[in-house]
């Protein structure tokens, strides 16, 4: 949604009231009724979900302009995922009706926002084939390169990703023990550095050619 035009983005926030959130609050909640949409103002925020089993899985980080919890306000079906603040977090509420009410005023928000969900997608299914054709550092690699592309500006390196070892294991699906050996022969080639908490892109380049990585056909 960062890429909204002025009319709808501002339509967008002036429905909207702001919230603030600590690191670890709990933005939306999996299975809530609850109907209403946040759009990210400052901070980043991780989408979890917890299988039947009672295992908590995290699938994605949403940052700066982007919007969440829309599917929920939109169709009014119980939230498929808890969304938690990771770091000091500005957000604004956008209730169902004003939602909609932007997205039939405004057709350039409804395609949009039907481009963030296509490319929501392509990362899960790009996760789900790298899953069965890769080994385990080229698809951490991948990710990191994936993570990198959103955060990073311009060519200004290095690109520090702030996820712990655990929540790349999560993301990219695989065991801790499997990631933090990913991210060790990642290190030992130079292309990260391991911080507390965070990896420090110092090679983007070089990390993209490991992981057989193209921004524009990853």
């Amino acid at each position: 949604m960062a890429r909204l035009l002025p009319a709808p983005r501002d339509a967008l926030l002036a429905q909207a009231h702001v919230r603030r959130f600590a690191p670890a609050d709990a933005l939306l909640r999996q299975g809530a009724t609850d109907r209403h949409a946040y759009l990210i103002l400052a901070g980043d925020v991780a989408v979890h979900v917890i299988d039947s089993s009672g295992i908590d899985a995290m699938l994605a980080v949403r940052r700066r302009g982007d919007i969440v919890g829309e599917l929920a306000a939109l169709t009014g079906e119980p939230r498929s995922a808890t969304v938690v603040a990771m770091t000091r977090v500005t957000a604004g509420v956008i209730t169902a009706s004003a939602l909609t009410n932007v997205l039939t005023t405004y057709p350039t928000a409804a395609w949009e926002l039907v481009r963030t969900q296509a490319h929501r997608l392509d990362w899960a299914n790009r996760r789900r084939v790298d899953f069965v054709s890769r080994r385990a550092t080229a698809r951490v690699a991948r990710v990191l390169a994936d993570l990198a592309h959103e955060i990073g500006s311009g060519n200004e390196q290095p690109i520090r990703v702030e996820l712990s070892q655990r929540d790349i294991a999560s993301i990219v699906g695989m065991a801790l023990n499997t990631a933090e050996n990913a991210l060790r022969s990642l290190a030992h080639h130079g292309y990260i550095e391991r911080r507390y908490r965070a990896v420090l892109i110092v090679d983007l380049a070089g990390l993209a050619e490991f992981a057989d990585w193209d921004r524009d056909n990853p």
